[in-house]
């Protein structure tokens, strides 16, 4: 199969972003436009919509109108999208039971084990770093509603309930 591409995810990702913009210029038809002096809700949507499809077509076109490369869709890279997709998923399932904290570290690491350049001397700090200014930012100056330390980490969760004792018969 011969190609007149260098990119083919270039021009695969153009295209995504102009189908992105033609959604949200659909969607965003019903509200009202208006004028650039007398802007409608929908004004600010509609132009953005326009703006990222045009910006799409841009990088779709550069890319198509390049020379063919052979292997230019390379290989997929399995780990990294498997550790990144799964910590997302980490994230939402265990941040009620970790607490915000443990899971911010443990997502970090995961991602950064994503990738092959990354270490664990670098990682390690970045993940403390990220948690710590998270918890200062979500839990003390927003004020959201969010465990620092889940429930799943306390001896108490794991530990068996107290033996019922029954009082005697009379």
């Amino acid at each position: 199969m011969s190609t007149n591409m260098e990119k083919p995810r270039d021009v695969v990702g153009g295209l995504l972003v102009v189908l992105i913009g033609a959604g949200f210029l659909v969607f965003g038809r019903e509200l009202e436009l208006g004028t650039s002096f007398r802007m409608g809700p929908g004004y600010f949507p509609t132009v953005l919509s326009v703006l990222l499809m045009g910006l799409g077509a841009v990088l779709a076109g550069l890319a198509w109108r390049r020379p063919a490369v052979e292997g230019a869709l390379g290989q997929v890279p399995w780990r990294g999208l498997v550790l990144v997709l799964g910590s997302v998923v980490l994230f939402g399932l265990s941040l009620r039971g970790l607490g915000l904290g443990p899971v911010l570290a443990l997502v970090v690491l995961l991602t950064a084990w994503a990738s092959r350049y990354a270490s664990w001397r670098a990682s390690v700090p970045l993940a403390l770093g990220i948690a710590v200014f998270c918890a200062a930012l979500f839990i003390k100056a927003l004020g959201l509603p969010l465990p620092l330390v889940g429930p799943w980490l306390s001896a108490g969760y794991w530990s068996p309930p107290p033996a019922a004792t029954t009082a005697p018969a009379q």
